[in-house]
């Protein structure tokens, strides 16, 4: 995931992270060096208006959605590639993405860093919906 999203910014497309809660080092200068807008996970935490403010970030109309499962709380899906405490929400997840589809023109869409737990299907369950949520969205919007 971290090394499409370099080859993402290194052909000169605009990204926006959002719910960010740990970079290593090379990321951290990376998002410096670059200037990229990050969505941190402490500051949707702290701001109810944090919906809004990402997406004023979005400076195209058209957008392509990455979602990295491993970006939601674990308590919620924990079967991801690198579980990480904090997280967004589903109920935030779902307000960015509603919100999202309502204000830009979603072309695609990915969901990424599922890694089923076995003698679990909590981690499936929960994309496979979060899944469903997003073809609604793009039929509503």
């Amino acid at each position: 995931h971290a090394c499409v999203m370099r080859r993402v910014l290194e052909m000169g497309l605009p990204t926006l992270p959002v719910g960010i809660r740990a970079i290593c080092r090379e990321e951290a200068e990376l998002i410096a060096k670059q200037q990229i807008p990050v969505i941190w996970d402490r500051d949707i935490a702290r701001d109810p208006d944090w919906i809004e403010k990402a997406i004023a970030k979005i400076t195209t109309e058209k957008v392509f959605l990455t979602i990295d499962v491993d970006g939601i709380d674990p308590a919620l899906i924990p079967g991801v590639g690198t579980p990480e405490p904090g997280g967004l929400s589903w109920h935030q997840t779902l307000g960015f993405l509603r919100r999202l589809f309502q204000t830009h023109q979603v072309i695609g869409c990915d969901v990424m860093e599922l890694a089923p737990i076995s003698d679990s299907v909590v981690s499936e369950f929960t994309t496979a919906k979060l899944i469903y949520k997003l073809i609604g969205y793009q039929f509503i919007a």
